[in-house]
């Protein structure tokens, strides 16, 4: 599952590849960007951490009465500490640090509830008998949100002249009016607790931790975005394995792609096999090694076809050599007087025979020169075969007869439309019936049969003589396969390869059967039918 997986990504094409890895490069800077931001809002928030009243209360240290076992700093911070009451004002036991080793009830009433969210502003004033004074307005915050505010104007020696600040007190110490207006301790919130301890007595918390102000937060926040520094580094990280991923994944596959085309410019058929990368990189991979194979396999043609041409070259030459031979033998006798009259008749015969012969031999050239060049056309019309071969047979059948042959002939009444050439395809017939009568002897079953089937129509052409040997029934329509190799007698060795060729042209295909009870030799054509 997971290979097909990772084989279905592979195959993607360029664009997709492409935006696949930007997809991916843009993924991998977002994740860096939140686990950046993450960890600056994670830093600030360490750095201006507020008390955790609720987790210390709920430390199992402090549930069971272990309080010098109490992770203080990580509940209050680092200059933190806390104090624990009893109902009857004792001190039970407080932080190293912690600034009071006991409360008074009225310095406990005046020190800022947890449980009731509530602010006091203090401010100082001047009397119209021209005596200092503080303005205490108090803000309470009720479970609905809504604020209460009370006031009071408080002496220097902290008793109430006007208002009430809600605790109906007239009267205040100097301890009590710092714990209440939040100048006790120094640098410090204070707030209380009450919470029930594991012998079920309710006993009361004190705590402290460092205030915070508007300065605090600035430097806090600058200290904290410090960590964005970090992006810089992580992006160059990034992107050097993004641009090593793009190298390995396209650059390597073109260095490839690129050897190759270089060996192949210098004659060369390096193959580059399995690449990895986009689909159409791949392609491109491939093609070149289709090319390269084909490259290959037209040298070896070439080379095939040059010791062809030095074998046609050669073949020719022996051809034409021998006739020549004879005529020039024979004509310079008689022209240096060395012939005796009566057989000079002789000689001019077998002159005049060898010149047919060599007449013949350059028509079946010229013939298979037209039929084997690139420009080689058919000349085609509709035809119906059917009676265009009984014309041919008609034409031939008395040739085929005073040469000692028995016809037999099964060509259906119907019509058959094919695209034919006449002309071609009489020379093509006339190299099959012409080698027949040629190579065997008198009383040979000469066959001729046309059968139609769906789409096309078959041709046959068969004997009952001598048959062809088996070492040349393979190479049968290449050139030069001679008649005397084949079945003992004489020719150019080309009929049988133009014949090839004008049934190729017309779009068809030429078999030679294999031998059969009934007939020695038998070639098939294959017509398309219109």
């Amino acid at each position: 599952m997971k290979s097909n997986f990772k084989k279905s990504i592979s195959e993607r094409k360029l664009v997709w590849f492409l935006a696949r890895g930007y997809l991916g490069f843009t993924a991998v800077i977002l994740i860096i960007f939140i686990l950046v931001f993450t960890a600056s809002n994670a830093y600030y928030n360490w750095l201006f951490r507020i008390p955790d009243v609720d987790r210390l209360l709920g430390s199992r240290a402090f549930e069971q009465g272990r309080y010098e076992d109490v992770a203080v700093r990580n509940f209050l911070g680092s200059n933190g500490g806390f104090a624990v009451i009893s109902r009857d004002g004792t001190t039970e036991y407080c932080t190293e640090g912690f600034p009071y080793e006991s409360f008074t009830a009225g310095e406990l009433e005046c020190i800022q509830s947890y449980d009731v969210y509530s602010y006091v502003e203090r401010n100082e004033i001047t009397s119209p008998d021209g005596e200092k004074e503080y303005l205490i307005v108090k803000y309470d915050y009720t479970d609905d949100m809504e604020i209460k505010e009370t006031v009071a104007v408080v002496s220097t020696d902290y008793k109430v002249k006007n208002g009430d600040l809600g605790d109906g007190r007239k009267e205040y110490t100097a301890s009590e009016f710092a714990f209440m207006t939040g100048e006790a301790p120094a640098g410090y919130d204070m707030m209380r607790c009450s919470f029930v301890a594991e012998d079920d007595a309710i006993k009361t918390i004190v705590f402290m931790s460092e205030s915070k102000d508007y300065t605090d937060y600035q430097e806090y926040s600058h200290r904290a975005n410090r960590i964005y520094f970090a992006l810089i580094p992580l992006y160059i990280v990034s992107l050097i394995f993004f641009l090593m991923w793009l190298n390995k994944k396209i650059k390597e596959p073109l260095v490839k792609l690129n050897n190759a085309v270089d060996d192949i410019a210098a004659g060369g058929y390096r193959r580059i096999g399995e690449m990895e990368g986009p689909l159409e990189i791949r392609q491109i991979g491939s093609n070149m090694d289709r090319m390269a194979d084909k490259l290959e396999e037209s040298e070896k043609e070439r080379k095939r076809l040059d010791a062809e041409r030095q074998k046609l070259l050669a073949d020719i030459s022996h051809d034409l050599k021998t006739p020549i031979t004879v005529i020039s033998g024979y004509t310079r006798a008689i022209i240096d007087g060395r012939t005796p009259p009566e057989k000079i008749a002789h000689y001019l015969k077998l002159i005049d025979s060898k010149a047919e012969e060599l007449t013949e031999m350059i028509n079946s050239f010229h013939e298979y020169s037209k039929v084997e060049h690139p420009e080689f056309v058919l000349q085609t019309e509709e035809t119906d075969i059917c009676e265009f071969m009984r014309s041919y047979m008609a034409d031939r059948y008395g040739e085929i007869e005073l040469s000692g042959f028995t016809p037999k002939i099964r060509i259906p009444g119907s019509r058959i439309m094919c695209m034919l050439d006449r002309r071609q395809l009489r020379r093509a017939l006339d190299n099959i019936i012409h080698n027949t009568i040629k190579h065997n002897g008198l009383g040979t079953m000469l066959a001729v049969a046309l059968y139609e089937e769906e789409g096309h129509v078959k041709l046959r052409i068969a004997d009952n003589g001598r048959g062809i040997p088996e070492v040349y029934r393979q190479k049968i329509f290449e050139p030069f396969i001679m008649g005397d190799e084949s079945r003992h007698g004489n020719g150019s060795g080309l009929g049988l390869a133009i014949t090839r060729n004008i049934i190729k042209a017309h779009g068809g295909e030429i078999t030679l059967c294999e031998p059969s009870a009934m007939y020695s030799t038998e070639f098939e054509i294959i017509l398309k039918k219109t």
